[in-house]
């Protein structure tokens, strides 16, 4: 099964330019799992945060048909407003179809989340074509017992969209890696690089195998990263070493 991570500078705000650049990067991908980094279309640009929540329909409408004429399952975030409260929402589109949402719930305090979005409060798994998939928000790499949560309930594919600031850099590259190899799964890291508004971020983008082994890795750099997924090499590896039982 094919993969694929996006590795995106954010221009903050600029949400057609951030979504014309990551349909140009997705062009030459055709039947892959896709992960892309967390608001990747807007950024953390809290000024216009409810605006852009506005445009979430509209471009989650564009990838849709991207989505089927490609037979491409994608994962991303992207602001979400519902009775007036905001939400960083993990969107998951297979083959134009919306499979379902995750709200992030755990909101990371140095970049204000919690003061500009309601935590959200499941952790569902996506039955695609592509896998079973969960996903994890960025920040959440940090609380192992999300994914835990999620390997319990049978994923076996870890998606993370995140924007990581590189000030933390070596955290993020040590949690993912971790997470890949406690939860036995593969897991698929696409990070923001570069300055986006006031910060920047780490790169650091990855795919790894549920060995803990480094199949696509990224340092800076607007990128695609390609890797195959093998389902039976994921259940070898279980089944060697078996952690849930």
């Amino acid at each position: 099964m094919k993969a694929a991570v996006i590795q995106l500078q954010i221009d903050e705000g600029k949400s057609i330019n951030n979504l014309q650049k990551l349909i140009t990067l997705l062009a030459d991908l055709e039947d892959h799992l896709v992960v892309v980094p967390e608001m990747f279309a807007c950024g953390f640009h809290y000024e216009g945060m409810r605006e852009h929540a506005r445009e979430t329909w509209e471009i989650l409408h564009t990838l849709l048909d991207l989505t089927k004429r490609k037979s491409i399952t994608f994962v991303g975030t992207l602001p979400e407003e519902e009775d007036g409260k905001l939400y960083n929402t993990a969107f998951v589109l297979s083959e134009g179809v919306l499979v379902g949402k995750r709200r992030k719930s755990k909101l990371f305090p140095l970049y204000k989340e919690p003061a500009y979005f309601q935590p959200g409060d499941s952790n569902p798994l996506f039955e695609t074509r592509h896998g079973i998939l969960g996903v994890l928000i960025c920040f959440e790499l940090r609380f192992p017992q999300l994914g835990w949560e999620l390997r319990r309930k049978g994923a076996q594919i870890i998606c993370v969209p995140s924007m990581w600031g590189l000030a933390r850099k070596d955290h993020l590259r040590i949690l993912s890696r971790a997470r890949a190899i406690e939860l036995q799964s593969y897991l698929l890291l696409a990070n923001a690089w570069g300055v986006s508004g006031d910060e920047e971020y780490a790169g650091s983008s990855a795919i790894f195998g549920p060995w803990g082994e480094i199949l696509a890795f990224a340092e800076v750099g607007d990128t695609v990263l390609k890797a195959n997924l093998d389902m039976a090499h994921l259940e070898k590896v279980r089944k060697t070493l078996p952690l849930f039982l």
